[in-house]
């Protein structure tokens, strides 16, 4: 019996290694290695797409700067039939004309210019941290299927066990045929929940292998990092409203909002700069009767504004408005965000410490029971149920812990601190 009493001391590593890798300093030890990282996100398909997009931005960024006014070359050939000479003559002319950007235009694309080339650069760094965040959250939905298969194991360790022992009391006379039969129930039943875990484990680490192949996935948990198995979970030491802050001034997505409110805003400007149209001016030299006669002179040209230049600069302003607003509520629904994450975490920080307490009482529960049992007190059903609750509670504080471990990570990574692949 004393064997597999072990069992649930055993467990106590998961939790043990979990509570003390969550002190900051020790946070690396449960995620990839960096290096690797950077290099399954910028090899992935996602950092293809956002460098052909970055391409495609800095190109067009390029074109504002150099404007769409084009040289027009015009060629005419005509002739002219002279009455007076009984005559055809042969007369041809040449022109080549651009219009000039003027009324502060050309200062304002290469303004506009750089704002798109800023908003293309940084939405590329934002695709570089979704990448980040997104393979966190593949990792963590294998580590908490490994922490599930290996909880299961655990429990059909102690079920064989448990099983063996019946069958040896029974075959002695000590229980009855109903006990015996509650056990193989108990075993088959934990045997059927462990198959269905650990598909569910292959499942997920198929899923990351095809993500990300050049990132390794654990077979199993790190070792703790301390002997004694005290909770140790850290704390935010900045508040609440100076890390809100700090995650607002490098939010990616609040950042993008705020460029692209700006190159609106010359959008507009522009706009109403083109209520006064650009003039068009060029040379051109012709030829007339065949040649008796050579001309030269200046082409210029101005088109009459009409109402739409003016419709037009009243909708670029109207836009460039509605970016504005839409950055004032994106800060107010990303800081709440990050409000809720901050107070998921500090709440599921105390609820893992109470997790883990109610797993010890339940394990110290379930093995007095199991003492009891062997020494002929009690009966089978309450071993298996203080057992299945003390297994219960296991999966909860292992859960939890990771929660919290998973919350502290994204709330590190969205504040740049760690993973900052920003090129």
């Amino acid at each position: 019996m004393s064997r597999f009493l072990t069992s649930f001391a055993a467990s106590s590593v998961l939790v043990a290694s979990f509570v003390h890798a969550q002190t900051p300093a020790a946070l690396s030890i449960y995620l990839p290695a960096e290096p690797l990282v950077k290099e399954a996100v910028i090899n992935s398909p996602l950092m293809d797409m956002a460098r052909s997009k970055k391409n495609a931005g800095t190109a067009r960024a390029q074109s504002i700067d150099a404007g769409a006014a084009e040289f027009t070359l015009r060629s005419t050939i005509q002739r002219r039939q002279d009455a007076l000479l009984n005559a055809q003559l042969h007369e041809s002319m040449l022109s080549i004309e651009r219009p000039i950007r003027m009324w502060g235009k050309r200062g304002l694309d290469a303004q506009l210019s750089k704002q798109t080339q800023a908003f293309v650069d940084i939405e590329y760094a934002d695709a570089m941290h979704e990448g980040t965040r997104e393979l966190m959250r593949h990792w963590f939905s294998y580590l908490r299927t490994l922490v599930d298969d290996k909880i299961a194991q655990t429990q059909l360790d102690l079920a064989l066990k448990m099983r063996r022992l019946t069958q040896v009391q029974f075959k002695q006379g000590e229980i009855s045929l109903l006990d015996e039969q509650l056990a193989i129930a108990e075993y088959e039943r934990i045997n059927a929940a462990r198959m269905v875990v650990r598909a569910q484990l292959q499942s997920t680490s198929s899923v990351f292998a095809h993500r990300y192949p050049s990132v390794k996935l654990p077979l199993d948990l790190p070792e703790p990092l301390g002997a004694s198995g005290r909770s140790i979970l850290p704390a935010l030491h900045e508040s609440m409203s100076v890390m809100r802050q700090e995650f607002l001034e490098k939010n990616h997505e609040l950042n993008m909002m705020r460029i692209d409110a700006k190159r609106l805003q010359l959008v507009a400007e522009r706009a109403s700069k083109d209520r006064m149209p650009d003039p068009t001016v060029g040379v051109f030299t012709a030829r007339e009767r065949s040649g008796a006669e050579a001309i030269s002179g200046v082409l210029f040209s101005f088109p009459l504004a009409g109402p739409a230049r003016e419709a037009h600069s009243n909708a670029a302003l109207a836009e460039a408005q509605a970016a504005s607003d839409k950055v004032r509520l994106a800060e107010q629904q990303l800081g709440a965000s990050f409000d809720n994450m901050w107070i998921q975490f500090q709440s599921k920080r105390d609820a893992a410490q109470g997790l883990q307490l109610a797993w010890k009482t339940q394990a110290q529960a379930a093995e007095k029971t199991l003492k009891a049992f062997a020494l002929g007190e009690g009966n089978l059903s309450q071993v298996l149920m203080t057992t299945r609750f003390a297994s219960e509670n296991l999966s909860a504080a292992e859960h939890m812990n990771l929660e919290t471990l998973e919350l502290l990570a994204l709330i590190r990574l969205d504040l740049h601190q760690m993973w900052d692949f920003d090129e």
